[in-house]
């Protein structure tokens, strides 16, 4: 059993004390009174006595209802309704930061069928995140920024992308969120869509693309002019200014990468760039959230599916001397950017509700699934805002009031193939650790005494975690994986066995095509072994008929900054300009095509 994890015998109990329909009505009375009163803001006089008559706080008093705060039924047990979050978090009025609280505690393996269906696989929304800079190395103009998301907006119309693009901590910067969907084929042509819309959006406002797992060039990295993102900044730089660790490794990776000007704030460093995941949590179990985050996250197919995208040397027109990816080393100096075991259940965990309380009271957490997150450093709490795991979202908005498990580890990628490769993978590990908790609920005897089940979902120890880490940031696809189970696997032999595996696991189950798994592991074989061989430079990994995707995308990245007169372990800010104009022509070559819309 994982620490904190509940066992089957107190679910059963849970679920029988309340009803997971009473639950849902609960919630649904509570969302529909909050959407009235916002869409009627000034006609409801009595709206907080309202209120205050539907939930009760966890922390009562006066202000109950004005700064960080659980929400909660009136019922024994109480459940919970929705968050407030802190006054630090608040631009506005207090009734704009109530967020929902999807998961239901009292959906388990025994009603999960009513709740939620037979067992199928569920669609995989995805995020990628992407930078610009201008030829020179400077950092793009406002005028530039503002043209470059009206030729997104043109290049994704007329492509068939979906319109949905969104600034970043940094100005230079914007995630682009891409809908739910099944399978690889889609997701790839998805990806393909998306990326085109980028690099002609780039091309045409007179900037370099950026896709790489961290923003490359030297920079001073402002943060979006936004109440939002200047909120957050603010925290970030509180938070970690506070604390000698974290001073420490900020002024650890000045060092390394040789940042001297101005005042390093760690808000100005933390230049990752990711590709998130998200699947639909069945039911809005919370138990099945709690497990998929320790099988799905917390294993060695994580690990995997991170290795395969890792790539990105480069910090601040600097190349790492050692790693051929420094994402989680930069995500590492923000006390936020921590490993994070469990989440928090308020509800299925002795001490869940009032760490969940105490982070949004204390201002630690911007949102209900961060304040999920709580960690200890020095015995003081923090929220894992940025967690190497992932989070449970529960606070989604909506009509379907959906649930999903996030993936925040991977990084991003210029190519379209892997991406897609990953999200699949992602999407087949959460059906079958969905059919595990339907045959198993919670209980991990049957994954321990199944040698291949423990090998590719078993839950890692936070030491094995952190050391796989550190062996891919410094290897990409050459690193070995290790798993709970005591094997050490190539990246190759490691998605065979899990090949294998979801056949044996899944066929059964008549939830998905096995010819459809055998695609997706051929594809990601042809990936990471390449029969014809691999790629070698940045043109062939993009472009290569044969090759494309293959190869090592961090070393690859590395040999080109050395090709261009660079050597690891220096600054130079023109040789890392030249591999961001090389990835940036090639994506143009990719995708030249594109001019009219993709069938």
């Amino acid at each position: 059993m994982l620490p904190g994890l509940p066992d089957n015998d107190f679910l059963q109990s849970f679920a029988r004390s309340v009803p997971w329909e009473r639950i849902d009505e609960a919630r649904e009375q509570f969302q529909d009174y909050l959407t009235s009163i916002r869409n009627k803001r000034g006609s409801h006089s009595g709206s907080t006595n309202v209120l205050r008559h539907l939930t009760r706080a966890y922390y009562d008093g006066d202000d109950a209802l004005h700064d960080g705060n659980v929400l909660l039924s009136r019922t024994f047990p109480p459940i919970v309704l929705g968050a407030l979050l802190g006054r630090r978090f608040q631009q506005g009025p207090w009734l704009d930061y109530i967020r929902p609280y999807n998961l239901n505690p009292a959906v388990i393996h025994d009603n999960l069928h009513e709740a939620a269906g037979p067992l199928r696989l569920r669609p995989v929304g995805a995020e990628l995140e992407v930078g610009s800079v201008q030829p020179d190395g400077s950092e793009p103009t406002v005028d530039q920024l503002d043209l470059f998301q009206q030729a997104y907006v043109a290049n994704a119309q007329r492509i068939g992308a979906t319109l949905d693009i969104s600034p970043e901590l940094c100005i230079y910067q914007a995630e682009v969120a891409m809908p739910p969907m099944l399978g690889y084929a889609r997701i790839l042509r998805t990806l393909e869509m998306h990326l085109a819309a980028l690099i002609h959006a780039a091309d045409e406002a007179g900037l370099r693309l950026v896709v790489m797992s961290t923003y490359p060039v030297e920079t001073d990295f402002a943060t979006s002019h936004s109440d939002k993102v200047e909120t957050i900044a603010i925290f970030l730089n509180e938070i970690n200014e506070s604390r000698e660790r974290q001073r420490q490794a900020v002024a650890a990776l000045c060092r390394r990468f040789a940042i001297s000007r101005g005042v390093a704030r760690p808000a100005n460093l933390l230049r990752f760039q990711g590709f998130h995941l998200h699947a639909d949590i069945a039911g809005r179990s919370e138990a099945l959230a709690m497990l998929s985050y320790a099988l799905n996250l917390g294993s060695p197919s994580q690990h995997a599916n991170a290795a395969l995208l890792k790539g990105g040397p480069f910090m601040d027109g600097a190349c790492d001397p050692e790693r051929i990816c420094v994402r989680e080393s930069v995500r590492a100096i923000s006390i936020t950017g921590r490993y994070v075991g469990l989440p928090l259940s308020p509800h299925l965990q002795p001490d869940g509700m009032p760490k969940h309380a105490h982070l949004l009271r204390a201002n630690l957490a911007n949102g209900t699934a961060r304040a999920l997150l709580y960690g200890v450093e020095d015995d003081l709490p923090f929220s894992g805002m940025h967690n190497m795991l992932g989070r449970i979202r529960p606070d989604m908005e909506g009509a379907r009031r959906i649930c999903t498990l996030e993936n925040t580890g991977m990084s991003s990628n210029p190519s379209v193939e892997r991406l897609a490769a990953v999200a699949a993978d992602f999407q087949f590990s959460q059906l079958a650790v969905e059919s595990y908790f339907r045959q198993h609920g919670t209980n991990l005897e049957p994954l321990f005494g199944d040698p291949d089940w423990l090998d590719v979902f078993g839950p890692l120890d936070r030491e094995t975690f952190h050391r796989q880490i550190d062996a891919s940031d410094r290897l990409g696809t050459a690193t070995t994986i290790h798993t709970a189970g005591g094997a050490r696997l190539s990246l190759a032999d490691f998605y065979e066995k899990k090949r294998r595996l979801l056949k044996r696991a899944l066929g059964p189950l008549n939830a998905i095509d096995t010819r459809d798994i055998d695609s997706l592991y051929d594809r990601i074989y042809h990936l990471v072994v390449a029969p014809n061989g691999g790629a070698q430079t940045i043109d062939d990994f993009i472009n290569h008929p044969t090759r494309r995707g293959t190869g090592n995308w961090g070393a690859i990245l590395r040999d080109a900054f050395v090709a261009a007169g660079g050597a690891p372990g220096t600054k130079s800010q023109a040789a890392v300009m030249r591999v961001v104009d090389a990835v940036h022509a090639a994506l143009l070559r990719r995708f030249e095509a594109s001019s009219s819309p993709i069938p």
